[in-house]
């Protein structure tokens, strides 16, 4: 599986790896107990990504979600504001954010088999109807009656300047994986930064990247982008 995964992402590791050395790292620079960090997620609601199993997150009181449709952060500055509430007395902050894509045994990129089925499925099936919006001629205004489409003509609105760039990829929907982590990390700082009695009262540290989902029972694995203290 690694080796599939290698001919598209240059480094990666378990996403149970790559949280676990975080929050050791954490806990060694700020002089804290491991459990004395709270984890904020912003994933899509794809069960992939909350599976405890193929997740395994340092997180023994569960985590605190925020991300909606394609793992964007949703809840904004109320959920923020929420989280913030959270944090153990003398503890930290981590976030763990990205966006998602499937890669099979077969090295199909976007799709995957779940436990249970005998056929492979999108993922992320969400981003992949996004994406079909933005590559379409119909975006349109959203209808405030309709709450479905809030999330979904967010996400393509923000990525209609690049439907060329992504039309012409030789993956279009890898792609679009990495630009909507792009606009994931954008919005999880710029909520951060807007509460700076946040930053102030806690150390608050950020981990993004790809989230690769894999067949079955294997492993969820993590293409880091970003690790580091906000401030």
């Amino acid at each position: 599986m690694q080796k599939i995964i290698s001919q598209y992402f240059d480094k990666f590791s378990t996403m149970s790896e790559a949280s676990h050395n975080a929050v050791l790292e954490i806990a060694e620079k700020e002089g804290i107990e491991m459990n004395s960090i709270i984890v904020a997620t912003s994933f899509c609601f794809d069960e992939l990504n909350h599976h405890p199993v193929k997740m395994n997150l340092p997180s023994p009181s569960g985590t605190f979600i925020m991300g909606g449709l394609a793992g964007y952060p949703f809840v904004g500055e109320i959920g923020l504001t929420a989280f913030s509430d959270h944090i153990p007395d003398g503890g930290a902050a981590l976030f763990i954010f990205g966006s998602h894509i499937g890669i099979s045994r077969t090295g199909e990129v976007g799709k995957i088999r779940r436990v249970g089925q005998h056929r492979h499925t999108n993922t992320c099936g969400a981003l992949m109807m996004v994406q079909q919006h933005v590559l379409s001629t119909s975006i349109h205004q959203i209808d405030p009656v309709d709450y479905s489409e809030f999330q979904p003509e967010f996400l393509a609105l923000r990525l209609l300047p690049k439907a060329e760039e992504i039309r012409n990829s030789e993956v279009p929907i890898l792609k679009t994986t990495h630009l909507v982590y792009n606009e994931i990390e954008k919005e999880i700082l710029a909520l951060i930064r807007n509460h700076p009695d946040f930053l102030n009262r806690y150390p608050v540290y950020i981990l993004g990247g790809i989230i690769i989902n894999t067949d079955e029972t294997l492993p969820n694995y993590f293409s880091q982008k970003v690790f580091r203290k906000v401030g």
